[in-house]
């Protein structure tokens, strides 16, 4: 099973409600045997990320941020509405799921 971590900011509130949007998008998709994502608390994301196979950022992405060593995917779409499927159709194609 994939993992997908998501942290944001102060890794607890907007981190778990994008987290479970995922979830349930995977399971309307027929996918949630194949990923899961977690809310981690940011400050320990760096232990994840050995063990995650994608992370969902719901800070601000700018150009020159931090590198990490799996894709990352904006979560902002899961808590806009706006942008979510094709963040979602991202999760999914990067994941190689279908």
């Amino acid at each position: 099973m994939k993992t997908i971590i998501v942290a944001c900011g102060g890794g607890i509130a907007t981190s778990a409600t994008t987290a479970t949007k995922i979830n349930g998008r995977l399971d309307d998709m027929g996918l949630s045997g194949k990923a899961k994502a977690e809310a981690v608390d940011i400050k320990s994301l760096d232990m994840f990320m050995n063990t995650a196979d994608l992370y969902v950022s719901v800070t601000p992405m700018a150009r020159g941020q931090q590198e990490y060593p799996i894709p990352t995917v904006s979560g902002i779409p899961f808590l806009t509405g706006i942008g979510a499927d094709q963040a979602m159709q991202q999760i999914v194609e990067l994941l190689k799921l279908k």
